[in-house]
């Protein structure tokens, strides 16, 4: 720090912060209120003495005597309430002009150093000591704070007009010089001390005030997008819920979802995607100013707003959303929840608008979708599955049926599909359909497909045990299956354990599990195919990228899906499209097999073109173990060997 610095620094004429003149200015309300209640206490002790002695002493003062001092006690008196009643109403929080705090506290302290100038002056004149002063210019510059260069001119002026005046009277000492130095050294020094240690507080004050701030901006701003974080969200909302001045049923939560954000994140990066997030939830924050708006998670905002105008704002929140990119097509869905009553909780409410936006998947038509009453069904269904999935496996309400894959050419039995079914003591039979799709969107589904291999295994294990005919199993498993844990190494496992000879587990995974280029899903395909187990490329058809996913992947045999069959008597191109499929295999390498077989006419079409192997309705649907077992030994299947 340079010397003009330090200087300034020292005579208290640097520039301050506002929040250390507010420290500065509270703490001479605080030193005011102290000092206020002596002064008055004082000169009522004074006022009081002089009244006694009036009426009860030998010695009454003489009238020049309560002339010269009684009306100075009263001024005084009536200053130091002034202070008193200033520094009362600003403790309570009132605002006072600072000009009207200027004023009293000058006025103030004019009034104490003239009182002060005064007494000392008469006293010195009867040869006595200038008390009086000294206790005045303590009151004023040591408990009252002003700046250093104030205290310095102000102190320096009393004393030099407190030196001429009685000097005038009467030529002053050696002594009496000296002693006037020495208190105003003292006194200066006390002052000068005092108000550095104050803005020293105030500093440090200052500090951790910011501090705070930080702290408390981290608590409740999202690191992204620096709009408010759900944990602030969750909080301001529940507080407007009970509040009795809005009715909650004019509300609404809303649940955004940026669609297509993941391919801008993978064209610009994650630094420019953090931006754009970062632009979205100010544009969020902007539009729905007077509402309560958070960041929810990835690229998803949430908002509490009254149900006046949403569209129109939404569609404005959109606009922002579509012209980033035109060339990744990004857009805007939005599903919402009316809350019924104050006891709901936001954060259910937060899941019951996503879950209505979610339903909005695929609906290119459709950006708003408001949670209803069916929703709320299929929501606590949902809810009920993936809450209830662990105890449906340990209670034995997941069963595996098993599906009758037959060869095309002999009609034999050739084989057999693992199928989950759950039947539940509350919701009774539950769609496969249904709690698949709820444990895969879950991340849950791993728990389902072990529990179904382990069973299969033991099946196995059982049939072999009993003589009965072993028959290769495929069991379908999930994209999620592969990220979550090594399933190579706990199919290989359970096979070990069982003692199951791989010729008899197909791995099977569905054409659109592999849309996406997964290095990691690919190795994992090529240790299953390389340990000796055969791959199934599960729904052929039903995605859009089946030809190159046969490029890319090595497959033994190749399910087509159902939906080729369907209307299949009336429609020409579909037998066209089935010839030229199964051509296309057999070229490449792999067998086929044809899902959905419910007709002879289907089933003899596919058989002359070449088909090796037939599932569908037509050889029998999806049965329990000791049933697919009956029907061997009555004949109802021939198995194609038996082991």
């Amino acid at each position: 720090m340079s010397f003009k610095k330090k200087l300034q620094a020292f005579l208290g004429i640097e520039k301050y912060s506002p929040f250390v003149k507010s420290y500065y200015e509270k703490t001479n309300v605080k030193s005011g209120l102290y000092l206020s209640c002596v002064v008055i206490a004082l000169e009522l002790w004074m006022l009081c003495s002089v009244c006694y002695n009036q009426l009860f002493s030998s010695e009454p003062r003489s009238k020049v005597w309560l002339l010269q001092h009684v009306p100075c006690y009263f001024i005084l008196l009536f200053c130091g309430i002034a202070l008193l009643v200033l520094c009362l109403i600003s403790i309570n929080g009132k605002k006072i002009g600072r000009k009207l705090t200027l004023f009293v506290k000058v006025a103030f302290s004019v009034v104490c150093i003239l009182f002060g100038l005064y007494i000392s002056w008469l006293d010195y004149k009867k040869g006595e000591q200038f008390i009086t002063l000294v206790t005045m210019t303590i009151f004023v510059f040591c408990y009252l704070q002003w700046r250093p260069i104030y205290t310095i001119i102000f102190l320096t002026t009393t004393f030099g007009l407190f030196y001429i005046m009685c000097n005038a009277v009467l030529p002053t000492t050696y002594a009496t010089k000296v002693n006037l130095f020495i208190i105003w050294i003292a006194i200066a020094m006390a002052s000068i001390d005092s108000y550095h240690q104050k803005i020293k507080e105030a500093k440090k004050e200052e500090k951790l005030e910011e501090a705070n701030d930080i702290l408390l901006k981290l608590s409740i701003s999202d690191e992204i997008t620096g709009i408010s974080n759900m944990t602030y969200f969750i909080s301001q909302t529940l507080s407007e819920l009970h509040d009795e001045k809005i009715d909650v049923t004019k509300m609404l939560f809303l649940f955004m979802d940026i669609e297509h954000f993941k391919n801008y994140n993978e064209k610009y990066g994650f630094i420019a995607g953090n931006e754009f997030l970062k632009y979205i939830g100010q544009t969020v924050e902007k539009v729905f100013e007077n509402s309560t708006t958070a960041h929810f998670s990835n690229d998803n905002f949430v908002v509490f707003t009254k149900d006046e105008n949403v569209i129109q704002k939404l569609n404005l929140i959109r606009r922002e959303v579509k012209k980033c990119d035109s060339s990744i097509m990004m857009d805007l869905k939005i599903g919402s929840y009316r809350p019924r009553n104050r006891d709901c909780l936001p954060i259910v409410a937060c899941d019951h608008a996503r879950y209505a936006c979610n339903s909005l998947k695929k609906q290119f038509e459709h950006i708003y979708l408001e949670y209803n009453d069916q929703m709320d069904l299929d929501f606590y269904r949902k809810q009920y599955i993936i809450n209830n999935i662990d105890k449906a496996i340990e209670k034995d309400y997941i069963k595996v049926f098993y599906q009758p894959l037959i060869n095309a050419q002999t009609g034999k039995l050739c084989g057999l599909e693992a199928l989950a079914r759950w039947d539940d003591p509350e919701y009774g039979f539950l769609m496969p359909g249904l709690f698949i799709q709820t444990l895969e969107e879950y991340h849950q589904i791993h728990k389902l497909d072990m529990y179904i291999l382990n069973q299969v295994c033991k099946d196995i294990n059982e049939v072999k045990d009993k003589n009965l005919p072993s028959l290769p199993v495929s069991l379908n498993f999930s994209r999620s299956d592969f990220d979550v844990m090594d399933l190579t190494l706990e199919v290989e496992n359970c096979l070990k354990f069982y003692e199951i000879d791989k010729s008899l587990i197909h791995v099977e995974i569905t054409e659109t599990a592999l849309a996406d280029n997964d290095d990691k899903l690919q190795k994992s395909l090529e240790i299953f195919r390389k340990s000796g187990y055969a791959l199934w490329l599960d729904d052929f058809g039903s995605g859009y990228s089946g030809l190159n996913v046969l490029k890319e992947y090595e497959f033994d045999v190749m399910k087509i899906d159902m939906k080729f069959l369907q209307h299949f008597a009336e429609n020409k191109k579909a037998k066209v499209i089935l010839r030229n499929i199964i051509k296309l295999a057999k070229d490449i390498g792999m067998e086929t097999l044809t899902e959905g077989v419910e007709t002879e006419e289907a089933k003899e079409f596919l058989k002359e073109i070449g088909c090796d192997r037939l599932q569908g309705y037509l050889f029998g649907k999806p049965m329990p173990k000791l049933e697919l077992v009956a029907k061997i030994q009555d004949g109802t299947y021939i198995p194609e060997q038996i082991n």
